[in-house]
């Protein structure tokens, strides 16, 4: 055959191999093959965001009408505040949206990264081209991180200001479990580590519906250990406080009760008073010294003429940012073990078996 006749190779062949190989060609790959939960996400993200920044308009606004302080429970301000109102409900269903968003992350985008290569049998093909098995991981785990890291540093920041603008107006901590969890950047290194742990099980079990209920599994079993530990990461500190209710200073200002605090009347167990001799008193020698009045001030009176006391563990809202940092570096800790399973799981991959 002629040169002149000679049938010319396609134009685009050693470019696409070579652009695959590329940040370029991996990223257009990562965007073809995940776009549709990278749409939703941000649909969900942009959702989540405008809807927290439209209620912490609404708090900014009755904190203003409050005259920058607790709205009192009566007042019109009060009741929309109050539990079964609709902004409290709103307020609630929000904050278990982002407190379950990790979840959601780990299964749609981190278990598909590998468990959808292995079932539809194109690793073969993705990595017998110019880029290497550990290149591929770690450019589209990079690509993927990044984009969930930026996600929820946006709906992180909202959610963090609308907690603290809750704690203006009624009378919640930001040491409650969901707030806890809700604020700093803590959702962020949740959904990081949800994220690799998500592709660590899906390049395990190389199905994606198990890796699904291993990542659902794996998240609640881990969440109710944090939500059971976190309040005693650090020694609680300790405080006598008066029944009458004259000096609950150090609970304010966000703090959290791990021990103590509840008074049980009637019963023949401990009722959590002790009197001016240090003795804790039955729920029924309480009972019998101060019976109970509706509110009506006697009981009071009585609490505070007999100097009975409560004694209280509690952690002090100042050490939040601790609790946080300690919680975000076992988090991250968890994904850097799940990232370098994943990384221990592709070098030993047969490409023979797709």
């Amino acid at each position: 055959m002629s040169p002149a006749t000679r049938v010319p190779a396609p134009a685009n062949s050693q470019d696409d191999l070579g652009s695959a190989g590329g940040v370029r060609g991996l990223l257009w790959l990562t965007w073809r093959q995940h776009r549709w939960t990278l749409i939703g996400t941000l649909i969900l993200a942009a959702v989540l965001v405008g809807w927290m920044t439209y209620l912490s308009m609404e708090l900014t606004d009755l904190w203003h009408q409050c005259h920058e302080t607790y709205c009192p429970e009566h007042s019109p301000q009060g009741e929309r505040l109050a539990g079964s109102s609709s902004l409290v409900l709103t307020l609630g269903a929000l904050a278990r949206v982002v407190q379950y968003m990790p979840l959601l992350i780990g299964v749609f985008i981190g278990v598909p990264l590998l468990a959808r290569e292995h079932e539809q049998r194109t690793l073969l093909l993705a990595w017998s081209q110019d880029v290497s098995p550990t290149r591929w991981l770690w450019t589209r785990l990079g690509l993927l991180g990044l984009f969930v890291t930026a996600v929820t540093a946006a709906v992180a920041g909202v959610s963090d200001h609308l907690a603290h603008l809750e704690t203006q107006v009624a009378p919640v901590t930001l040491f409650d479990y969901v707030p806890f969890l809700n604020t700093g950047m803590l959702p962020v290194a949740t959904s990081i580590c949800w994220f690799a742990i998500g592709v660590a099980l899906g390049a395990a079990i190389k199905r994606t519906l198990p890796a699904v209920f291993g990542v659902i599994a794996g998240f609640i079993g881990l969440t109710y250990l944090v939500q059971w530990r976190y309040p005693t990461l650090i020694e609680p500190l300790t405080v006598h406080l008066q029944m009458d209710g004259s000096d609950r200073g150090p609970l304010r200002d966000n703090a959290l009760v791990v021990k103590g605090g509840m008074v049980d009347y009637g019963s023949d167990g401990p009722s959590g008073a002790f009197d001016a001799s240090g003795r804790q008193l039955s729920g029924v020698e309480l009972q019998n010294l101060c019976p109970p009045d509706n509110d009506g001030g006697k009981m009071l009176s009585c609490l505070s003429n007999l100097h009975l006391q409560q004694h209280v563990q509690y952690q002090p809202g100042s050490r939040i940012p601790e609790f946080h940092l300690i919680v975000a570096t076992g988090y991250l800790g968890l994904a850097a073990v799940a990232l370098a399973a994943v990384w221990w799981i592709v070098r030993r991959t047969d490409l023979s078996a797709g």
